[in-house]
């Protein structure tokens, strides 16, 4: 994608698809970076920023700013990202 950032600590798992203007990376207060699960979808302008873990299977809305954790099988939106449905399969969302 264009216009990505990802901190060189970051960790993200196996078939992830990541839309363009995506920072995945650390804050000020914190060394640690975030973890992404495996199979996420992270659209466009998300954010995902600080010592936070995504779970396997999540959906990270278009322009997401996510700071908190997200477990598993989840669909996050909005500015702070909170959890809008669970249990979801992530084929269906994209």
């Amino acid at each position: 994608g264009i216009g990505v950032v990802i901190h060189k600590r970051a960790v993200i798992g196996e078939s992830c698809i990541i839309g363009s203007n995506v920072t995945i990376g650390g804050k000020s207060q914190s060394i640690n970076v975030p973890i992404i699960g495996d199979n996420c979808f992270i659209a466009t302008g998300a954010k995902i920023l600080g010592d936070i873990k995504v779970g396997n299977n999540c959906v990270i809305g278009a322009n997401c700013v996510v700071v908190t954790d997200i477990p598993d099988n989840c669909v996050v939106a909005g500015i702070p990202g909170k959890i809008i449905k669970t249990d979801i399969n992530p084929k269906d969302y994209y």
